[in-house]
């Protein structure tokens, strides 16, 4: 017998964000600002989130415009776009437990005359642009879930009663991009899923084209695994009606998301509106508008003097018109129609796009988890939360029935969640529906590690009453061989760190996992050491020695 000796530095990734069943996964959504989820790195872990989701305007940024036609690409543009970096940067930092969405905006009303037929050259520079973009820092490998489109029901329309939308031109190019998307997926190794959308206020328009246009290639094309909703509400019972009428009138089966919600709709036309007796019970003229009341209290943040959160939640709470627990009657509403995932907005942080309100302001900030701008940091130098909103946010990520879900190669696992029936049975099947391990949960321990599974496979997940009743479930894909070479990850997981092997050629027999040489499991608590090493065992006899530094 010999001994293979080589050390790899590896890239460390370490995370601690999730939360959340598949079924109703929450996350971050940073819209057109992909550049700013890496200065919120440590806000992201603190609050668990399992997705962060933005979009690109492709026309706006890549494409050359020319008398209301696309003309060329913007190649090194593309190439050379930063906001791409730092969003692949953030996906880098938070490491396989944080997923990323991108969204393509293609706002064809600004800057086409017309939705471009198949096979013109306008379309192939969108095409053509989007492919490179794919390829750029490797987005495409950073992703999990690419959306075609981000309310067309606003960009393809040429009137205002949404009419006249170029239906049967959007339906001909949403059907022809994933195809596109899938043949690129199958040449390059890409694994994201495609969506299509995002359908916004589908219960407000009847008439519209582009609806059931949309609707048409999430039912028909089989490379679509789903649909992407928004519900910015006028009305709190319009985030049931969006979900009833796509699932029952359109008879959606496939997968459903929500990339953007809120009630801002309904919180607008009040920006203006009086403190009234609220104001003068607390030390402000009943004349003060709500929009000045907030740019004093962001100026009283800024300078580390924030108001009480008891403070700001009362005076919302004192209107009529403030619609009280919105989140939790829209988290429900995911429930019901089970919504794989949901990104909310995020953060409000100081002098942001709106730095000062008037009475014109849309008050989006209040639809914000975080509210930093508005009720300063906390002792440890973390953005305060939202009173408002926050409280529905933990009720809704603690309750959930898995924390964590990490696949691997060869595993898989899960951090089983508050809402979890440890008297539950663990069910995974492959995709063929033949049982790969079934297995009672561990009532000493909250987490769950299935092993021996197959590279590139995909696997259901259940968890299951007595009675072999659902109670929660997810389809999950093992992650592909990508090198010749046994590669050593540890990742931080919850309160865990996950050690992995990947890339394990056919004809090793067996491993073991040792921290600053003594022999550890692949799951620990903690990694209180400085190197960790893996011994890899040979059929052949021989031995290899996988090395990594301890970065703490």
């Amino acid at each position: 017998m010999y001994m293979k000796m080589k050390a790899f530095l590896m890239f460390v990734l370490l995370f601690l964000c999730s939360m959340g069943t598949k079924a109703q996964d929450l996350g971050a959504n940073y819209n057109e600002n992909i550049d700013y989820p890496i200065t919120e790195i440590e806000m992201l872990k603190q609050s668990k989130v399992t997705w962060v989701r933005g979009f690109v305007n492709i026309p706006n940024l890549f494409l050359q415009n020319e008398n209301g036609k696309i003309v060329g690409v913007k190649e090194n543009a593309i190439k050379t776009h930063i906001p791409t970096l730092k969003f692949i940067q953030a996906k880098k930092a938070l490491g396989d437990r944080v997923k990323f969405i991108l969204s393509l905006k293609i706002p064809f009303e600004l800057y086409t005359d017309t939705v471009p037929k198949v096979g013109t050259k306008e379309m192939e520079y969108i095409f053509q642009a989007t492919e490179v973009l794919l390829k750029t820092y490797d987005m495409a490998k950073n992703i999990e879930i690419l959306v075609m489109g981000n309310e067309p029901e606003w960009e393809n329309a040429l009137d205002t009663d949404l009419c006249h939308a170029d239906g049967e031109d959007y339906r001909a190019f949403l059907n022809e991009f994933a195809n596109r998307l899938t043949t690129w997926k199958q040449a390059n190794g890409w694994t994201f899923d495609i969506y299509a959308g995002a359908l916004n206020r589908v219960s407000e328009l009847p008439k519209s084209e582009t609806v059931p246009a949309v609707v048409s290639v999430v039912n028909n094309n089989p490379n679509v695994v789903g649909l992407d909703l928004h519900v910015h509400a006028l009305k709190i019972n319009q985030a049931e009606d969006d979900f009833r009428i796509i699932r029952d009138k359109y008879d959606v089966t496939k997968k459903l998301i929500c990339t953007e919600f809120s009630m801002v709709r309904a919180l607008n036309p009040h920006v203006a509106d009086a403190l009234g007796e609220w104001g003068t019970k607390h030390g402000y003229t009943a004349g003060m508008k709500i929009y000045e009341y907030l740019n004093l209290i962001a100026e009283k943040a800024n300078t580390g003097t924030p108001v009480s959160a008891t403070e700001f939640k009362s005076l919302f709470e004192s209107y009529s018109w403030y619609p009280k627990n919105w989140y939790k009657t829209f988290y429900e509403v995911f429930k019901k129609y089970d919504t794989y995932v949901i990104t909310g907005r995020f953060s409000v942080v100081p002098g942001g796009a709106r730095a000062v309100y008037d009475a014109k302001t849309e008050m989006w900030e209040l639809g914000g988890i975080y509210f930093s701008r508005y009720l300063g940091l906390d002792a440890d130098g973390f953005y305060n939360p939202n009173p408002l909103l926050y409280p529905d946010f933990i009720a809704a990520r603690d309750g959930l029935a898995v924390s964590s879900l990490v696949g691997g190669q060869r595993e898989l696992f899960i951090r089983w969640g508050n809402g979890a029936d440890k008297t539950g049975i663990l069910l995974v099947t492959d995709e063929n529906g033949t049982e790969v391990a079934r297995r009672s949960l561990d009532s000493e321990n909250d987490y769950t590690l299935v092993e021996n599974l197959v590279p590139g496979t995909a696997y259901h997940v259940a968890l299951l009453k007595s009675d072999d009743a659902v109670l929660w479930k997810d389809d999950v894909k093992t992650k592909s061989v990508t090198g010749k070479f046994p590669l050593l990850k540890y990742q931080q997981v919850d309160e865990y760190m996950l050690v992995q092997l990947l890339n394990l050629p056919a004809d090793v027999s067996s491993y073991k996992v040792k921290l600053d040489g003594q022999e550890i499991n692949i799951v620990n608590k903690n990694l209180n050491g400085q190197i960790l090493t893996a011994e890899v065992t040979y059929k052949d006899g021989s031995v290899e020695i996988l090395s990594t530094t301890v970065r703490k």
